[in-house]
């Protein structure tokens, strides 16, 4: 095939115009990938923009500071002059600027932009709570007073986006330029999505803040509740709050400590009751509050516990309790069991009292009226006599259960009164020597008193000393059918005079001596009493401040001992006055006047006065008063030698009596007769003056030993 000069130019042409194309086609290929490129890369920075706005809103614990970080990231990303974020108030009038950036060379402008009306700027901000941006070149076609605002601050150009959440709006973020800006679309879509992530950390932070003040309030009012009270995680029971009631008995609560565990380390354990399966229903609805109550071994102390399951702050369900100290109201209730069953106790023994007493009165008593009905039928000396003398006996046994009765129910009372003054330690110990070897007892039985004691003198109760002793005596002669009983005592180094009375009898047995000292106990059933008299001694010595025991051994004897704190005397034993020194002032009285004392009795009872004539009349003279008046007229017209004086007297009492006559300066010897046996008694006679102290029904003996110690006939 031929081919002309004209075809190779026609195919260059061809060539040329397909590599036109081609470069053409490269370069506008190259464009778009270039294109691409930097869409890319700016939509890289875009996102890195984001990451570390969110890390920083995110992460930075002060809220103020993390804003103001953010805010400078992006205003160094978009370029612009100014940016900040505004605020509407609480209040619904006014709105101010909480965050600004400034770039180089702005001067800022938040100082007078913090609060600002809404009134003012109304149009613009309706737009804004409309959820509408603002974007413009152009200030002037805003309202005048936000134009007016702009231009102070140099503002050109400006774009406004609303902070908003769930349709919410809750204020707006703002770029401002101090030049031209063109807007165009980009612009305005990468500040929307700033503007959204800050509107979402702003809410965050509102309601952060919010639940923040809730949960301080809440700490305030119930930090102020006299109660301990804690919430719970429903499910995880991880404690989620502590009130400062709680806080103060538990101690700091751990880290992430559970309910459990939070009450071990604090408060003595896991819960013995764990009210939460009553909480809430299969449905998880509630079902009321649970009440119960616990003892908490750490603290020692009772609680009434209030739980129930309440939707916490967050939203999630907790186990809210509130636990109040009952411990005082525990107290009393235990308080009134442990008194009802002492009152039930106490039913008891004073029925079991009165049943004993009961028969240990009959006995006596039986034999008191058998025999005083013989008396009236037997005209046989000897048999009288014996009947006398058995009559005789009863009569002090139901005079000694009735003193012991009477200071049961003082001690019981706590009424138990001492009157005390300086005792001759060694002529007490004789006198009581001396008034149970009078008594009929057994001769195989030597009583003695041991007088290598050494010479004393005591503050003390001389009457229940002599109590305590003669009850020592009494049990020691029922007990010694040979042998001796020996009266000591001794001065311990400690300060305590210890009284001893030592026999030979049949000793107890080691297990019956810690029992021996209560009531109602008897060594042997057979033996006459009614096992109050050592139980008595116990209260007694107690009373005076000393101790009480019994030291035996079975077959060999016994030795029944008391203390008495020792108080020596001021006085030297040759100056101090005892009643030997004025029994012989009396007796010098007496034998110089070679006659029978006259005795004046106030007496109003015919029948007592009756007894105390028939006592006394063979030995002494006697003249009586029947009230306080007649006594004192007798006394200025008879000068009596001593005078009887009951103490309950129609008219002038005893007691005023005895007074009336002692302010005459007499030095008489007035003896008390009263029924009343109590220490108060007592006390009010020797204050009126009275020298001594006889309680109704009184024995024979008694009555003639008193009288012939003030007489010494």
């Amino acid at each position: 095939m031929k081919t002309t000069d004209s075809e190779p130019q026609g195919v260059g042409m061809e060539l040329e115009q397909y590599r036109t194309r081609l470069e053409q086609m490269v370069e506008e290929k190259s464009k778009d990938l270039i294109a691409i490129q930097e869409n890319l890369e700016a939509t890289n920075r875009r996102q890195a923009l984001f990451i570390k706005v969110l890390q920083i809103l995110q992460l930075e614990p002060d809220i103020p500071t993390a804003m103001n970080m953010a805010l400078a990231e992006i205003g160094r990303y978009t370029g612009v002059d100014r940016l900040a974020t505004w605020e509407n108030h609480l209040d619904g009038v006014t709105y101010g600027c909480t965050n600004e950036w400034c770039n180089e060379g702005i001067e800022p402008a938040i100082d007078y932009l913090r609060s600002m009306t809404i009134e003012a700027g109304k149009p613009w901000f309706d737009m804004l709570e409309e959820n509408h941006i603002i974007c413009t070149s152009d200030i002037y076609s805003l309202d005048p007073f936000i134009t007016q605002m702009l231009e102070v601050q140099g503002v050109k150009a400006i774009a406004v986006f609303p902070l908003s959440q769930l349709g919410v709006h809750f204020g707006f973020l703002s770029f401002n330029f101090c030049w031209k800006k063109q807007w165009d679309k980009k612009d305005v879509e990468l500040m929307s999505q700033i503007s959204q992530i800050v509107s979402t950390a702003t809410k965050r932070w509102q309601v952060e803040i919010s639940l923040q003040q809730s949960q301080r309030t809440m700490q305030k009012v119930l930090d102020n509740i006299n109660a301990n009270i804690f919430v719970s995680d429903y499910d995880s029971l991880e404690v989620l709050f502590a009130n400062k009631s709680f806080r103060e008995e538990a101690g700091s609560v751990p880290e992430r400590a559970t309910c459990w565990k939070m009450l071990n380390a604090g408060l003595g354990g896991a819960c013995t009751h764990c009210p939460k399966p009553q909480l809430l229903d299969a449905n998880r609805k509630l079902t009321g509050v649970h009440f119960w109550e616990d003892y908490n071994s750490v603290t020692e102390r009772w609680y009434t516990i209030q739980s129930m399951a309440i939707n916490w702050l967050d939203g999630r369900w907790a186990i809210m309790e509130l636990a109040t100290d009952i411990t005082t109201r525990k107290q009393v209730e235990l308080e009134l069991i442990e008194a009802k069953e002492k009152a039930e106790e106490s039913d008891r023994l004073k029925s079991a009292f009165l049943a004993n007493m009961s028969h240990e009165i009959r006995t006596p008593l039986n034999a008191i009226v058998g025999f005083s009905s013989l008396l009236a039928e037997t005209d046989e000396i000897e048999l009288r006599q014996a009947y006398m003398s058995l009559v005789q006996e009863n009569n002090e046994l139901l005079l000694n259960l009735i003193s012991d009765i009477l200071d049961i129910s003082k001690i019981e009372a706590g009424t138990i009164e001492l009157t005390t003054g300086w005792v001759d330690v060694p002529q007490l110990c004789r006198e009581v020597i001396a008034t149970f070897s009078h008594k009929k007892h057994d001769g195989a039985v030597e009583l003695r008193f041991d007088e290598s004691s050494p010479q004393i003198v005591i503050d003390a109760d001389k009457n229940r000393i002599m109590q305590v002793l003669s009850n020592f005596m009494t049990n020691a002669l029922k007990f010694t059918t040979k042998g001796s009983i020996t009266l000591s005592y001794t001065l311990n180094d400690d300060g305590q005079v210890r009284f001893c009375v030592t026999d030979t009898g049949k000793g107890i047995p080691a297990e019956q001596c810690h029992d021996i000292f209560n009531r109602f106990v008897k060594l042997d059933s057979f033996v006459q009493g009614a096992g109050l008299g050592l139980s008595i001694c116990q209260s007694l010595v107690e009373r005076m401040g000393g101790k009480i025991g019994v030291e035996s051994c079975v077959g060999k004897g016994s030795c029944f001992w008391f203390t008495h704190p020792f108080t020596s005397a001021t006085q030297s034993a040759s100056t101090l006055v005892t009643e030997n020194d004025m029994l012989a002032t009396l007796q010098k009285k007496t034998v110089s006047r070679n006659y029978k004392p006259l005795i004046l009795v106030a007496e109003d009872i015919d029948s007592n006065y009756l007894l105390i004539e028939a006592l006394l009349k063979k030995d002494y003279r006697l003249v009586r008063a029947h009230n306080g008046s007649e006594a004192i007229e007798l006394f200025n017209a008879e000068t009596p030698d001593l005078i009887l004086m009951d103490m309950k007297m129609p008219g002038i009492s005893g007691i005023d009596t005895t007074t009336l006559l002692r302010k005459t300066g007499t030095q008489v010897p007035i003896v008390a007769l009263t029924a009343f046996a109590y220490a108060d008694d007592k006390s009010l006679a020797f204050d009126a003056g009275c020298n001594d102290f006889l309680t109704k029904p009184v024995s024979p003996p008694e009555l003639r030993r008193v009288v012939s110690k003030w007489t010494v006939k």
